[in-house]
């Protein structure tokens, strides 16, 4: 993925940065900016590389001090957005650290036309409560925006971001901002709110619930960030999770058909379920499939997925469903014998096993 996604920062891309550059400051050095960014290893570096590359290229090109840097790049920046942007962000990660009020007026500028989630991390290491209380403050702002960059930026397990360690053993200094976005009506800030729970529920689960449970019921947005937050919990089949959802073992029985027991790259996992019991009960379905995946080292790593939510009307239900076994980016398969679990209310039902022939 990040080896498509970085065909943004191309050719094009920087000459128009240059350009730009050098019509706000004329000493840039246009030069040494491209011959920086166009080098004989260019096409090798990663996304991430790519962008720390630009923005040391920027910094080399531009010849300021970090204050005169940002005024000229504040301006620039609202000419890019989504990935792009990354780059006067990554400027702030680098140059930024030793000047946090500039920094955070910078980021409050560039995260409105990309992000700076990944860029406000390290300020939490050296400047922890300053950051904590910047970020409280976006929390309560009215722009949709910084109020995402808030909860984003404080995750203590932001994908591709740094990891905030002191966040992951204690989020208690988080659930004031998560407290102040739980209703907020722009879906960009809820799933970030979701997330940010889900983030703290893999280490803190029971705080996670705590806050689920007082406040379930209290808003239909909020409900919905709580669902969202608690679907890594759900799938582990989590009791306190599954019991907040009203989601209890039940007298069902589930009738487990491989349609092929020997899958490959061309031919996908084939089976059905069919799942009977008696007459309507007041009850909830949760029907899930786990996939144990053999990993290079011959153990099962498992992955869960969705079939279906729904109320049970006491009618007999079928399901069938095709799983595919092409290597991705993010996974590659192994051969050898794999294992498929049937899951309803976070309970395995049924099982079987299966082989994945490589060719």
């Amino acid at each position: 993925m990040a080896s498509l996604l970085k065909e943004v920062f191309n050719k094009a891309f920087l000459q128009q940065l240059s350009a730009l550059c050098q019509h706000h400051c004329p000493a840039f050095d246009t030069e040494t900016f491209l011959q920086h960014t166009q080098g004989s290893d260019w096409d090798q570096l990663e996304l991430k590389a790519r962008v720390r590359c630009i923005s040391q290229a920027l910094h080399q090109s531009l010849h300021l001090d970090y204050a005169d840097a940002i005024a000229i790049l504040i301006p620039i920046s609202s000419h890019f957005s989504g990935l792009q942007g990354f780059v006067f962000a990554d400027y702030v990660e680098v140059y930024g650290l030793n000047a946090p009020a500039t920094s955070f007026q910078a980021l409050a500028h560039f995260t409105c036309f990309s992000t700076g989630e990944f860029a406000i991390r390290p300020f939490f290491l050296r400047y922890p409560e300053l950051t904590l209380n910047q970020m409280k403050a976006w929390a309560g702002s009215d722009n949709l925006h910084l109020r995402r960059l808030a909860s984003e930026g404080a995750r203590p397990r932001l994908p591709w971001g740094m990891a905030l360690k002191n966040f992951k053993k204690d989020p208690s200094p988080l659930v004031p901002i998560l407290e102040q976005l739980k209703t907020d009506q722009q879906p960009y800030v809820q799933r970030s709110v979701a997330n940010h729970l889900n983030d703290i529920s893999k280490d803190n689960p029971e705080l996670v619930l705590d806050l689920a449970q007082r406040w379930c019921g209290q808003h239909q947005i909020t409900d919905w960030i709580i669902k969202h937050a608690l679907r890594g919990l759900l799938k582990q089949g989590h009791p306190r999770a599954l019991s907040l959802f009203g989601l209890q073992q039940l007298p069902l029985q589930l009738q487990l058909t491989l349609v092929n027991a020997t899958v490959s790259a061309e031919q996908p996992l084939h089976f059905a379920i069919e799942l009977t019991g008696p007459s309507p009960l007041d009850a909830k379905l949760r029907l899930e499939y786990k996939i144990g995946y053999r990993k290079k080292s011959g153990q099962l790593n498992y992955k869960v997925f969705q079939l279906s939510n729904k109320a049970w009307t006491g009618q007999t239900l079928r399901f069938e469903r095709r799983h595919a076994f092409v290597d991705l980016t993010t996974r590659k398969h192994y051969p050898g014998q794999h294992h498929l679990q049937i899951m309803l209310n976070g309970h395995c039902h049924a099982e079987s096993f299966f082989d994945l022939v490589v060719n």
